[in-house]
Formats: structure tokens, C-alpha cells, sequence
């Protein structure tokens, strides 16, 4: 996936610009043959960077999108053209969607080459006050958007490689995915189902929790599991910042956050938001306990009801229910 350092970001500029309206109620989109981009190139650049806090997909095998990018890296000179046609593509005539412009970006970093394109949704006519020659001004729409970052409508940061593509996608009609017109446009697939990220949530947060045993509060040490269920339950989509400060409240230190967020980096998940799967959750695994003897303690979620911890003083006394033990 399009993950960049924090040196790739700071050399990251863009190589190709240009923008075309659309959804302005008419039949076709209004197509431009240039944009300069003049002094906003920083602007631009930061909402690409922006954009590695959505969600992570890869482009399908016949996306009519990735092919159009392959052609760009095939050959720069192909960059307007392809632009257009992904206009084109990307344009229709529906009182649903609020007229703006799609951005089309190429940009490179440290020897890689990313895609990037973004639809801003915009306030008055784009159409009329852009437009010299059929090439846009782009002075005429940039301070609304630079006003008004939340016109960022949807975004996709793209990288090709052989199998295909990966993207980091921002869609802020669906937050926790991709419209179904966003993720058409772009012939795409969610890297992970939600039974998948629900799983590596899980075990996000089970990382999180042993790291800082000693700082937690029992019913955080061991009932995390139980209190994720009962935030899935009452959430039904998971987002990042949220989970945290419903997990560990005022116990949610700035060390056990870097541990989480380090934890969600690794698994993938950072930035991410989706539907908690429950059937996931119910089939996390057992719980483990490791005493300060060194006694380990691996409770089956099936055998959950024969096993009971219950704090005496300074010490925890420890009750399983069974038929029978066997020597192993």
C-alpha cells in the first residue's frame, strides 16, 4: 500500500496537474488542457498526505482506472489525455452529486511514483470563471478550497506495482468504506473484509493491553475482550481515536496510546474505519493469563463459564471447575 516515510513525505512534489469540472448539470464534463499549478503546490500535496489516513483497497483486474495510470507510466505525455478520460468516466448528470472538480495528480518521492485523484466539491459555479483558452485559472477556485478543506469530497492515493495497484482511499460519504460510486469509478476491492480487520483489531488491542498490564485497571486487564463486544455492540463501526477512548477512558495514557497506534501501524489498520464483524469478535480465541510465578492459564472461550479470578486482598484467587485434569 502507498505508505510513505516520513522523509518520502517531505520530498514528495508533484510531477502532473490538472483538473476538469464535473457534476454541474450538464451532459458532459467541461475539459481543460491546462491547469498550472502555480504557487499551490504545497496545498495539494498536503492533501495528498492527507489521504494515508483512509482506507486500503486494490484495483481489480479489469479497472478501466489502473489502466489508464499504466498508460501515463507507460508514456508522461499521456497524462492530459487520461485525465480526461477519467472525467468522462467519472462525470454524470445527477442532482445527487454536488458539481466540483476532479483533480488528477501525478507525483513522485524518493524514485516512487504515486496517482492521486480527488474530487472537491465546490460552493458556486466552477464553469465561466476558470476557463481561458481551454486552460483553467486556477486562482479562480483555490481560495474556497483552501478555505474549506472539508470540500475534499473523496480522494485516492494510488500506487502501481506488477500485481496491480494498491490505494489508500477517503470516501467522505461512507467514511467506514467506499460508496458504490466511488469504488465503480475506480474498479476496486477492500484489501481486507471486516471479518479480517475485526480479527486484527483484536489482536491490536490484545498487544496493547499486555504491554501495559501493570498501569491498567482489572476490569481493562481482563475484560478487554468483553468490553470490545459491548462497544462493537453499541458503535457498529470502528474508528481509531473513538475505540481508544471508549477502551481505556481516563486510564488511556499517552504511552498505552503510542502502543495502540503502533500496534493498528503494524497490522494495517491505522487510519482505517470499517463495521465491527460480530462473529469475529465471538470467535477471537481464548483468553490468557500468565501469573507472577510464571503459571500460564489459556481459558477456551467454550470453557470461559468454568473459570474464575477473584481479587483477596493483594492477591487473586483463582477457581477452574472441571471433571477431570490430566497431566501433559
Amino acid at each position: 500500500m502507498p505508505v510513505l516515510t516520513v522523509a518520502e513525505k517531505d520530498a514528495l512534489r508533484v510531477e502532473n496537474f490538472i483538473f476538469h469540472a464535473v457534476h454541474h448539470g450538464q451532459p458532459d464534463p467541461t475539459l481543460f488542457d491546462e491547469v498550472p499549478i502555480g504557487d499551490f503546490e504545497a496545498f495539494f500535496v498536503g492533501r495528498v498526505i492527507d489521504t494515508l489516513k483512509g482506507n486500503r483497497f486494490t484495483f481489480e483486474e479489469r479497472s478501466t482506472t489502473m489502466a489508464g495510470l499504466r498508460a501515463i507510466d507507460a508514456d508522461p505525455s499521456a497524462f492530459v489525455a487520461v485525465s480526461k478520460a477519467l472525467a468522462t468516466a467519472f462525470h454524470i448528470e445527477d442532482d445527487r452529486f454536488k458539481q466540483g472538480i476532479l483533480i488528477v495528480l501525478s507525483l513522485v518521492t524518493n524514485g516512487r511514483r504515486l496517482y492521486s485523484l480527488i474530487k472537491y466539491d465546490y460552493g458556486d459555479r466552477v464553469l465561466g470563471i476558470v476557463e481561458r483558452d481551454a486552460v483553467a485559472v486556477l486562482t479562480a477556485v483555490a481560495k474556497p478550497l483552501t478555505e474549506n478543506k472539508k470540500a475534499l469530497q473523496k480522494s485516492a492515493l494510488i500506487e502501481l506495482n506488477e500485481a496491480g495497484g494498491e490505494l489508500v482511499v477517503i470516501d467522505h460519504s461512507k467514511r467506514s468504506g467506499i460508496t458504490d460510486f466511488f469504488r465503480d469509478f475506480l474498479q476496486v476491492a477492500r484489501t481486507h473484509s471486516d471479518a479480517e480487520m475485526t480479527t486484527l483489531l483484536t489482536k491490536s488491542l490484545l498487544r496493547t493491553v499486555q504491554a501495559h498490564l501493570e498501569e491498567l485497571p482489572e476490569d481493562i486487564a481482563t475484560g478487554w475482550r468483553q468490553k470490545l463486544d459491548s462497544i462493537a455492540l453499541r458503535r457498529l463501526e470502528f474508528e481509531q481515536d473513538q475505540l481508544f477512548g471508549d477502551m481505556f477512558g481516563e486510564h488511556g495514557s499517552a504511552q498505552i496510546k503510542d502502543t495502540f497506534d503502533e500496534n493498528l501501524a503494524a497490522a494495517g489498520l491505522d487510519g482505517q474505519s470499517f463495521r465491527f464483524n460480530r462473529e469475529a469478535l465471538a470467535s477471537a480465541g481464548p483468553q490468557k493469563f500468565r501469573t507472577s510465578e510464571g503459571i500460564e492459564i489459556t481459558v477456551p472461550e467454550a470453557a470461559a463459564g468454568t473459570f474464575e479470578k477473584v481479587k483477596d486482598g493483594d492477591d487473586y484467587v483463582i477457581t477452574i471447575r472441571t471433571r477431570s485434569v490430566v497431566l501433559k
